[in-house]
């Protein structure tokens, strides 16, 4: 299986930043530096095939296993509080900042919806994604499949991108940094791949909205958002509540 250039441009090993080879079997990835053989699905690059994933507590497991299987209906039900899954979608997306022709990374795939809203709206877009879920995988490569949107995909890490330095126009994430263990590590693995200048977006629900999901998960957890966690030389650091007060953003420019 072949890999096209912008792709082989922008991979990198997740572990050690390394460069990676392709190899034409099983394994079509090999990092140079550390010797590390990542798969594909046959879709996408899996980076995370054979590791398991540690769930921290009730709540993440919940939303990791149990959520994958019912995504997009139980986000409806709760854009709904909001004004309506597409008011909801358009008060967060409308804030990139794209251009045709962009280099556009979501570190958060879900079932793809985001991808869409932008091809509808912004022509000649390169699109890249990733999800740590094998669901949100599976159902993102099939809505993608059936709205004919091309788009380089990858199982992975949001913490431990595998992607090169300085290497999207856009990025953003929607939807699951409060489940992070590492928030400040995600974003600055976000900061690392953008090129300067890249505005980024990172929305999450509010502890209004977390007291919903709470009669699945019988946990409570206090959500505070990561602003805190924007290294400080980064510009116009924002942080804003949205959703009818079910949800907040920060935005700030990347610069380097």
């Amino acid at each position: 299986m072949g890999m096209s250039r912008s792709v082989a441009e922008k991979l990198c090993c997740p572990a050690c930043k390394g460069e990676l080879i392709h190899e034409p079997d099983n394994n079509p990835l090999t990092c140079n530096k550390c010797g590390v053989r990542y798969g594909h699905s046959g879709t996408y690059y899996d980076f995370l095939e054979g590791a398991g994933l540690v769930f921290k507590n009730r709540r993440e497991k919940f939303f990791r296993l149990v959520l994958a299987k019912v995504y997009t209906p139980l986000t409806n039900m709760m854009f709904l509080l909001c004004g309506g899954p597409k008011s909801a979608r358009d008060e967060v997306m409308g804030r990139l900042r794209v251009k045709p022709g962009d280099d556009v990374l979501e570190t958060g795939l879900g079932y793809g919806e985001n991808f869409l809203w932008l091809a509808r709206r912004t022509e000649g877009l390169h699109l890249y994604g990733l999800d740590i879920q094998k669901e949100m995988m599976s159902h993102c490569v099939s809505n993608l499949h059936r709205w004919k949107i091309p788009a380089e995909l990858a199982r992975a890490d949001a913490q431990k991108l595998p992607y090169r330095d300085n290497a999207f126009d856009v990025v953003f994430h929607l939807g699951a940094i409060n489940l992070f263990e590492d928030k400040g590590l995600a974003i600055r693995e976000m900061i690392r791949v953008a090129k300067s200048g890249t505005h980024i977006v990172i929305a999450d629900e509010t502890e209004k909205a977390g007291r919903l999901f709470n009669i699945f998960t019988g946990s409570a957890e206090k959500v505070v958002p990561p602003v805190e966690l924007v290294p400080a030389d980064m510009k116009n650091i924002t942080l804003s509540t949205i959703w009818r007060g079910y949800g907040y953003v920060i935005e700030f420019d990347v610069m380097k």
